[in-house]
């Protein structure tokens, strides 16, 4: 029963947004009465984090794999292929994120529960290492990695915090592209 909930849930926050979860429209998706959904969730909030640690844990192995896949490309090529991943991710959660953005408190549990910071500090730290004659040399490679994570990530997050964004989306992905480029010697 938990699980048809949290589907049930988590696929009405991607087609429709956090705003239109209640617990009435789950129960008649659903067929679970209203009562028995609160017999497993104490608020409405806890239903949509539930769905959202199951939306994580299952891009979560995807995410990892691609990652993986171009930790050791050419700076450039990683580039890129990061900055588009991280632009496709957010296109498809930008609903999910803008709910965590509302609500710092979740968005920092999500955050504790998942591994993937550390994991994408330490895969860009391991590929400047690699690459350590093709980024400035006045950085280390700590900062360069914490730069490129931060910068792209935090960049991409503020354009999809509303549904009308200043620029067009293709010029943020040739932005954050050309600014990433700036990490290298040339």
């Amino acid at each position: 029963m938990v699980a048809k909930i949290v589907t049930a849930t988590g696929q009405l926050l991607r087609t429709e947004g956090p705003e239109a979860i209640t617990t009435n429209r789950i129960a008649a998706i659903t067929g679970i009465g209203k009562g028995s959904i609160y017999q497993y969730f104490s608020t409405k909030d806890d239903i949509i984090m539930a769905a959202i640690r199951d939306a994580a844990d299952r891009q979560l192995p995807g995410v990892r794999s691609a990652l993986a896949a171009n930790a050791l490309a050419p700076p450039q090529q990683m580039m890129d292929s990061a900055i588009d991943m991280l632009i496709a991710f957010t296109t498809d959660n930008a609903p999910t994120l803008r709910y965590l953005n509302e609500n710092p408190e979740f968005a920092r549990e999500v955050e504790a529960s998942s591994n993937m910071p550390v994991l994408m500090q330490t895969m860009m730290t391991l590929h400047v290492q690699q690459y350590r004659d093709q980024y400035h040399a006045d950085l280390e490679a700590e900062t360069i990695a914490w730069l490129f994570i931060n910068s792209a990530i935090t960049t991409t997050l503020m354009f999809f915090q509303t549904d009308r964004s200043p620029i067009d989306l293709q010029q943020l992905r040739v932005g954050l592209k050309r600014m990433a480029y700036g990490l290298l010697t040339s």
